[in-house]
Formats: structure tokens, sequence, C-alpha cells
């Protein structure tokens, strides 16, 4: 990808989130805005709202096994080319170990009745990212998604 000329190499939040529905709700959207002030297309900036949505849905439903607030660390960097802007989504949580990416993918052509619960949202992950990571080091899980994203405008 070609950095624009004149566009800034890298931008970047840093962001803390909880797991109240809220505040993944309000994380989601602060993810969507940043895009979109980085050139983003619309369309491609809800995506990655929408992906932010369900990771953080996840952490906050899946890492860890009792009630307690928890919060999580959240980081988007974005890198403008002459054509798309690159973003990447890193969240970092001390939840129990799970590597999404390691994930059977669900079987998408059997009945509903014989689907096992779970697993649509990773797949659902996987289809609006364009690569997924995953790394446990020091009692904490890490995620790192990306997507190319079009710029406003078509370009």
């Amino acid at each position: 990808m070609r950095q624009a000329p004149g566009a800034p190499a890298l931008q970047a939040l840093r962001l803390l989130g909880s797991r109240e529905p809220e505040a993944i709700a309000a994380l989601a959207e602060q993810v969507e805005e940043f895009a979109r002030r980085c050139g983003c297309a619309a369309p491609a900036a809800q995506q990655l709202a929408l992906v932010a949505e369900e990771v953080l849905t996840n952490i906050a439903r899946h890492a860890w096994p009792d009630d307690k607030p928890r919060s999580f660390a959240v980081a988007v960097e974005a890198r403008r080319g002459a054509d798309a802007v690159e973003v990447t989504l890193t969240t970092e949580d001390d939840g129990i170990p799970f590597d999404p990416t390691a994930a059977a993918a669900p079987d998408l052509e059997a009945a509903l009745e014989d689907r096992p619960i779970g697993g649509l949202g990773i797949h659902f992950i996987r289809s609006m990212t364009d690569a997924q990571s995953y790394s446990r080091s020091g009692g904490r899980n890490r995620l790192t998604v990306r997507k190319t994203c079009p710029l406003d405008g078509g370009g």
C-alpha cells in the first residue's frame, strides 16, 4: 500500500474497556468514528465497529468465569495509503486462554437445529476482516484483526 502524499503515516487510538454492554457499544462507536477520521469509507468503518463490538462482547461474556467488574485494553491503528486505509484492532485481556483463530469454522450448510451453539461470531469476524492473529503472553490474551478499507469517496 503506497502512502498518500502529506498523510500521517500512522494514527492511533488507545482505549480501556469494561464488561458493561453500554461501554462496549460506546467503544465500538469510537472505533467507527476513528476509522472515518482516518479516511475509511463509511461501510468499511461500520464493519469495523461491528467487528469491534463482537470481539469485545465475546471478551466480556467469556473471558472470565465470574461476574466481577473487569477491564481490557483496546488499541486501534490506522495507516493511510494512496488508495486505502489499513486498520488494525488489537484487544488484550487477562481472561482464560482462548484462541479464536484456532476455532473450527461453523458448518453453514447444516440445518439450524443440527448446528452447535456458538461459533458464528468468530465466523463473522473472519469474514469482515482480512487477517486475524492471536497470542498469549504473561497471562494475557491478545487478539489482532486487520482490515484494509477503501478511502472515503472512492479514493
